[in-house]
């Protein structure tokens, strides 16, 4: 599948779960599945399971199916658990950190932010939302607090406040940048999804 240009809600009540990562999301006012007969009551297959929670943990981080199972295939090489190694390479992207750092709203807000050039690694312009970030690794926004272009990353920096704190970052608000300082672990990510059955639907039905 290409990029999804659609309405964003539509995905969130299709699969049940907030992705969108807007404050106003769609499902909070109709929590049913779109379409003529939204409320039906359907007894999901372990298929339709398996496949409902790959598709949340996919569009939570907004990536096309080739990619999101080019992660899964990384993790599942390396040592250790799958479904929590795809969590971990997922939340070291680029764009989920700008995102996590309150410098964004949503995770497309961030990526868009990469994309443009205004989000730099250890003071250099980085424009690949995909960058897997290292320990130490350095995410400011260029400019700095100085910069008036900068206005709105102070104002998405004071709405994220109520947002959950991870404690594999750091953030300096003043001068708009942040720092990775740990690798994430699986009870430090707040997502509340079954990243195991993910493995399962690739594992049996890819």
């Amino acid at each position: 599948m290409g990029r999804y240009i659609g309405p964003k809600c539509k995905i969130c009540r299709s699969v049940g779960y907030s992705v969108c990562g807007s404050a106003h999301c769609a499902l909070l006012k109709r929590g049913n599945r779109p379409g003529m007969h939204p409320g039906r009551g359907v007894r999901l297959s372990d298929y339709k399971k398996r496949l409902t929670e790959k598709q949340r943990l996919r569009f939570s981080y907004w990536l096309p199916e080739k990619q999101f199972r080019n992660y899964l295939e990384k993790a599942m090489r390396q040592p250790g658990v799958a479904g929590e190694n795809l969590l971990k390479l997922l939340e070291r992207r680029l764009d989920n950190l700008v995102y996590r750092m309150g410098f964004a709203a949503t995770r497309l807000a961030a990526r868009q932010m990469v994309v443009h050039g205004h989000i730099m690694v250890n003071n250099r312009k980085t424009s690949a939302p995909s960058y897997l970030a290292k320990v130490g690794d350095i995410i400011s926004v260029r400019g700095g607090g100085e910069s008036k272009d900068t206005a709105f990353v102070q104002e998405e920096l004071e709405r994220s406040a109520s947002r959950p704190k991870v404690p594999y970052i750091e953030v300096d608000r003043t001068n708009l940048q942040g720092k990775l300082i740990s690798i994430p672990q699986r009870d430090e990510i707040p997502m509340d999804l079954n990243e195991n059955l993910v493995v399962e639907y690739y594992a049996k039905y890819v």
